[in-house]
């Protein structure tokens, strides 16, 4: 048997739940092995301490504790009340703000188109988009041909 089933069979060995035969062969192990005896006597230790709580947990009176209840959900409720009347405020300052900012956004666009044209910018524009309307027609008249269609 090697160690790592002796520590796996190890709390079945210390309740004593397991067959004769397994019992000899896990006992044989821990007599020739330091690491596992050491295992057993640490794992012994472990149950009879949680046994002694498990006995203690039966003698035990309950606590009188005070009832937070109502104190923890008056304030969940002013966290609440504070917190719906900043959402009501921020939704008004952003409804009295998003007009303006509209007109602002407009107007800044308008200003640009017109430094843009200043600048000459968009001389170019005009002759660009006539010669790629000719480049499409042309194409689409050489597709349909193709097709077999009428001229």
């Amino acid at each position: 048997m090697n160690c790592a089933t002796v520590k796996e069979w190890m709390p079945h060995y210390i309740e004593g739940t397991l067959s004769p035969e397994v019992e000899l062969n896990i006992r044989l192990h821990i007599e020739a092995c330091p690491d596992c005896a050491s295992w057993l006597e640490e794992a012994e230790g472990l149950a009879a301490l949680w046994s002694e709580m498990e006995a203690g947990l039966d003698t035990l009176e309950p606590m009188d504790c005070p009832d937070l209840t109502e104190g923890v959900m008056a304030q969940i409720g002013q966290l609440e009340a504070g917190r719906r009347e900043r959402a009501v405020r921020a939704t008004m300052a952003r409804r009295r703000t998003a007009p303006g900012t509209s007109w602002m956004h407009y107007g800044v666009a308008v200003g640009l188109t017109f430094l843009l044209l200043q600048f000459g910018v968009f001389e170019n524009l005009a002759y660009g988009i006539s010669e790629i309307n000719g480049q499409m027609s042309t194409s689409v008249t050489a597709w349909f041909n193709a097709q077999g269609g009428h001229k």
